[in-house]
């Protein structure tokens, strides 16, 4: 089953997080659906300090659902990527707006994970969550290139790459390649995992509680750690799991 719960922040008037489960696309929700036998669970982030971040990500999300696997699917994703630039061109506010994405891809031939920008996946092995993707960040990037008091002095969420933001090279980590099967699979948006720490959320995913109340216990602990930024988390587990 997927257990999914989105929720706008604090200050914003709509939510610049949203969530595509098959072919259905949804913001601030609660919901809980199968396992798509083809199609997709993914996450998208509007870019922060952007505008039309919200538009941003459910054009993302509502072009990948048309998928049909007629064409490659990373081709497909960089059309994604060269419309939203083209169209975000008519309109000078929002000329540079942007989005993270990251899920997955179901297939008959197996899973493939879908990653661009700082939206995280996670999968379980034994009692442990293994982040599977990797922040696309200024902060990430410096720590890379041993420039480790820069790291600790940058915006910790500005982000390196993702769709749109008026230059098609910004798409050029996208990731799309075949995922080890899984019993269970986490994403979450930053306004989670920079506000809950993995071991927290570990704790979490092994507690006695239903899958919708680990959804909402997530939550509520990044609300009370400070967030206020959109929030998402969803957890992928096979109906023999809670």
């Amino acid at each position: 089953m997927v257990y999914v719960m989105t929720r706008k922040g604090k200050h914003h008037s709509v939510s610049e997080d949203a969530v595509l489960v098959d072919r259905e696309v949804m913001s601030e929700t609660s919901a809980v659906f199968s396992v798509p036998d083809t199609g997709f669970v993914c996450a998208a982030d509007g870019v922060g300090g952007n505008s039309g971040g919200a538009d941003a990500s459910k054009f993302v999300l509502s072009e990948l659902a048309k998928w049909d696997g007629s064409v490659d699917l990373k081709s497909h994703l960089q059309k994604i990527n060269d419309d939203l630039i083209r169209n975000s061109k008519q309109d000078e506010i929002n000329s540079k707006m942007a989005a993270t994405l990251t899920g997955f891809c179901f297939e008959k031939g197996g899973i493939r994970l879908i990653h661009v920008g700082n939206s995280r996946a996670y999968i379980k092995q034994g009692r442990y969550l293994k982040q599977i993707t990797q922040d696309h960040t200024t902060y990430n990037w410096l720590l890379s290139t041993n420039q480790y008091e820069a790291a600790e002095l940058c915006n910790r969420n500005e982000i390196t790459n993702c769709f749109g933001g008026g230059d098609p090279i910004l798409l050029s980590k996208l990731y799309v390649d075949k995922c080890q099967p899984f019993t269970l699979a986490i994403l979450t948006s930053d306004g989670i995992h920079e506000y809950v720490d993995l071991d927290t959320i570990e704790d979490i995913i092994n507690s006695e509680e239903t899958f919708e109340e680990k959804c909402g216990i997530i939550v509520r602990k990044a609300l009370d750690n400070g967030s206020e930024d959109d929030i998402s988390v969803i957890i992928i587990a096979n109906d023999h799991d809670k």
